[in-house]
């Protein structure tokens, strides 16, 4: 541990950031933003181009949603972000929550700081890491060293809660955060706990949770009167924003409140009615969250080649930890009562002060959260997928400018693009709490939300040195989530085909894709791009090459008009909307 001094631990989460401060001869305790030790992770750039964090970023948002970043921690693979007019660099995203976090405990304590720990994900690769060490570096004193989500829970839990796990048995830490879920197993050795197998989960938050509710609440508040509902889930004024904000706002406290109650009332704003909601309700709406969850769980024990028998115990972290259903699935299905604490939330921050000085870059067996790869971004994040074929000695490339507009949420990232046809798009409303939430996501253009499916898709490729347009792929189905997810499925598509020099080429896509996207004049921007799937070239039925599914972030421009959307960049495609 460091010298006498303040010690400070640091959770930089994806909604909320946590930290926990020990003055010297004393135990941990966590620091308060605002007399909360939950911090908003969002930013928020003010007209004097000054970077707003927590509260203040989630204030300003009101009037400039355009400027408003609600996820830092998910723009991690991105060079810069779009905050309203001006490119700002992610490390200066995050720096401004870790700044923040330095000036509180300059108010706390005069004395210098001799240790900070932050905490990151098990699964983030070294380039995601030295980002995070980039805005430490710009934000926090000293040398800063960086300890493992899981591995700072587990030695909250054996070290403070009291929990017991010989040397060599492994734990379970499921850590369910307001904006995203993981599940790791970690094994104790005699100086600490490593992580052995981590897997995470980007769209299974206590956020979904309460947009489920929300979306419950409208199949019976929202039906009596749809123009004042769609005020709520898309303000476009300051003032319905601020109703959106506090309806959201209750529904998590109502959520809240039935780890506690067995029946609550939510308010709705606007509608000036109150929503009734029981623990039992709560239960059945979280069910396929938590569902989710408990499926993350299963896959992490499987990459770790442990059966639950073996678990010595199960750690639950994370403030929608609290939700009394999570112990109760967990429970049915390890057979192992999980461990459960007063405040889940401080429990990574916490436990990162009792870590042991040296955390080396661990490798677990993971999916979750990989390194994107190394591409140069330029200086938006840039959207649009291509695809690469040899052609012999030729080469067939694939513009895939409609297949990048079509998305069905997959996995991680894929592409999309829309905008209306008679007006610019216009920046997204912010999302209404105080943690970003599944409403509406800055930048994301409205008219895109909703379900699509292409009606023709035309992309052209070079073949033989010949630039040939290929016509077809009907049928791709495209999700805009409000989150700002996109989603793509290929796999009940048609396939593209053109006559070219006596033959007849033909692209077959199969697969899934999932990306974050954002509009910005008109044009559609993708980030953090994730595929499974494969793209084949026929030359008269017979293949003629193969290649992974994959994609271009550069941006395109699209038109949305209702039940109609376009885009044309490297081709042209069009969609109609299914939902």
């Amino acid at each position: 541990m460091g010298a006498a001094g303040v010690r400070l631990g640091i959770d930089f989460g994806t909604s909320n950031t946590v930290a926990v401060v020990a003055l010297p001869g004393r135990e941990p305790r966590p620091l308060l933003f605002d007399g909360s030790p939950l911090l908003p992770s969002a930013v928020c750039l003010d007209q004097a181009g000054r970077l707003l964090v927590g509260r203040d970023a989630l204030h300003t948002s009101l009037a400039s949603p355009a400027s408003f970043e609600p996820f830092p921690k998910r723009c991690i693979d991105d060079e810069t972000v779009l905050l309203g007019e001006a490119q700002v660099p992610v490390p200066d995203l995050i720096a401004a929550a870790l700044r923040r976090v330095a000036a509180e405990v300059a108010v706390v304590s005069s004395d210098p700081v001799t240790e900070v720990v932050l905490t990151c994900p098990a699964a983030w690769g070294a380039r995601r890491r030295d980002v995070l060490l980039t805005a430490a570096a710009q934000a926090l004193p000293g040398t800063v060293r960086l300890v493992t989500e899981p591995v700072a829970a587990a030695s909250f839990f054996v070290e403070v809660a009291g929990s017991q796990v010989p040397v060599d048995r492994c734990a379970v830490v499921y850590d369910f955060g307001a904006g995203t879920f993981d599940a790791s197993v970690v094994r104790r050795t005699a100086t600490g706990f490593v992580t052995v197998a981590a897997e995470g989960l980007t769209d299974a938050g206590g956020l979904d949770v309460d947009a489920a509710i929300v979306e419950r609440i409208g199949t019976t508040l929202g039906v009596r009167d749809p123009a004042i509902w769609q005020r709520l889930l898309r303000p476009e004024s300051s003032g319905d924003r601020r109703a959106s904000r506090q309806l959201w706002d209750n529904v998590r406290a109502g959520k809240e409140m039935l780890s506690r109650a067995t029946t609550t009332l939510i308010h709705v704003p606007l509608f000036d009615a109150d929503a009734p909601l029981g623990r039992e309700e709560l239960e059945e709406i979280a069910a396929p969250v938590l569902q989710q969850t408990i499926g993350a769980v299963r896959l992490v024990l499987q990459r770790a080649a442990i059966e639950a028998p073996e678990v010595a115990a199960v750690f639950l972290a994370g403030g929608s930890s609290r939700i009394p259903a999570v112990a109760t699935v967990l429970h049915r299905a390890l057979g192992i009562a999980p461990t459960n604490v007063e405040q889940p939330e401080l429990a990574v921050a916490e436990g990162s002060l009792r870590t042991v000085e040296s955390a080396p870059h661990e490798e677990p067996t993971t999916t979750a959260w990989p390194d994107l790869p190394g591409v140069a971004t330029p200086a938006r994040p840039r959207r649009r997928p291509a695809v690469i074929l040899a052609v012999g000695a030729a080469l067939a490339v694939f513009a895939a400018a409609g297949v990048a507009a079509a998305a069905a949420l997959g996995d991680d990232d894929a592409q999309g693009q829309g905008a209306g046809p008679t007006t610019t798009p216009t920046a997204a409303s912010p999302s209404p709490t105080p943690s970003p939430t599944p409403s509406l996501a800055p930048n994301l253009d409205p008219c895109l939300v909703g379900t699509w499916r292409s009606t023709s898709i035309t992309a052209f490729h070079a073949i033989s040195g010949d630039q040939v347009a290929l016509t077809g792929r009907a049928g791709v189905v495209a999700t805009y989530r409000p989150d700002g997810v996109l989603t793509q499925d290929f796999n009940k598509s048609t396939d593209t085909a053109a006559n070219h020099d006596g033959a007849r080429w033909s692209e077959k896509v199969r697969g899934t894709a999932r990306m974050r996207v954002r509009h910005t004049d008109g044009k559609e921007y993708i980030s953090e791009v994730q595929a499974k799937g494969t793209v084949t070239l026929y030359r008269n039925g017979k293949r003629n090459n193969q290649i992974p599914l994959s994609f271009i972030l550069e941006p395109e421009e699209y038109f949305c008009s209702g039940d109609r959307l376009e885009f044309h960049g490297g081709g042209v495609s069009v969609w109609t909307r299914l939902a």
